[in-house]
């Protein structure tokens, strides 16, 4: 049995159908935090399909006004492709969600360099790199999207990247991201910001040359959150962040249910991210793509953490 379909969507304003075998979910409570629509939506997130896009088990469609970008270059609607993460900036249409702004999220940019089963890029352990879709090969200089975890990069696709600046975008955490210390003349970003940061990877560390800050930077009226990604652990209340996110958790959300699995997060932002709902979804990418492709399946007997 499912959840209601009309609390689906409502939930995000999105048809969340349900063909697939329902994941767990984790919820604060049963109440729909996005009653009366969804305003400004900020989605991150791997992707499905090409034009018709499937983030989170959320359809996202594309108009002739939706403006694509990447730490790397310019992009247009066309560079989309599977197992992409992309940030995404939407607002709520009559038929769904229609997206407004694109970033196509490289955590990784450099060379790949392989050693027996291990993998890595900028020092940055790649893991369960076999399974990751894309053209990338072993000693090519590639472009990893994928989603932190506390110990690495989980990649989900790795292309190809012409030659430009290495680059590692993730979490700052005072003194580097992603485990990788970085050095700099510049000044340093806010701990706990999601930054970009490009450079030259070297045996050490990471030479920076140019920090970018923040996600969702230009989107204007930015109301709620759909998040996918790993728990990693704090000192601030409520003791977890997603890694590599960037937006801390609003104070009171339980998470420890969670623990180390993959979830994809739905709820309020406020300069803090009040999380209701977490999704346990699938480590490989084509499993969750055969979760998540139809949508969500929200169930009854899921364990709900209550405020």
């Amino acid at each position: 049995m499912k959840t209601n379909r009309r609390g689906a969507l409502l939930l995000l304003g999105s048809t969340l159908l349900a063909s697939c075998a329902a994941p767990q979910t984790v919820s604060q409570d049963t109440t729909d935090p996005f009653e009366g629509g969804i305003g400004g939506t900020g989605i991150v997130g791997t992707v499905f399909g090409n034009r018709n896009l499937s983030i989170n088990g959320l359809k996202v469609d594309l108009s002739a006004n939706t403006s694509v970008t990447s730490p790397i270059g310019p992009k247009t609607q066309t560079d989309l492709a599977p197992g992409q993460v992309l940030t995404v900036f939407a607002r709520k249409a009559p038929d769904g969600i229609v997206s407004r702004e694109i970033s196509i999220d490289f955590a990784l940019v450099g060379d790949f360099k392989v050693n027996g089963a291990n993998a890595s890029v900028n020092s940055v352990p790649l893991i369960g790199w076999q399974g990751a879709l894309g053209q990338g090969r072993t000693g090519q200089r590639v472009a990893v999207s994928g989603t932190w975890t506390p110990n690495g990069v989980r990649p989900s696709r790795i292309d190809p990247a012409p030659q430009s600046m290495d680059v590692i975008a993730g979490t700052f955490d005072g003194a580097g991201v992603g485990g990788v210390t970085m050095e700099t003349r510049s000044s340093r970003p806010m701990a706990g910001s999601y930054t970009v940061a490009f450079g030259r990877s070297q045996n050490d560390g990471f030479r920076v040359e140019q920090f970018k800050s923040g996600r969702f930077t230009t989107a204007n009226g930015l109301k709620y959150l759909s998040v996918d990604g790993y728990l990693e652990t704090e000192r601030k209340a409520p003791g977890f962040r997603i890694a590599g996110l960037g937006h801390s958790f609003a104070r009171d959300v339980q998470l420890g249910q969670i623990g180390q699995r993959r979830a994809i997060y739905f709820g309020a932002y406020t300069g803090r991210f009040n999380a209701r709902i977490g999704v346990i979804v699938p480590d490989d990418f084509r499993t969750r793509d055969r979760v998540l492709r139809d949508g969500l399946d929200l169930a009854p007997s899921s364990s709900v953490l209550r405020l």
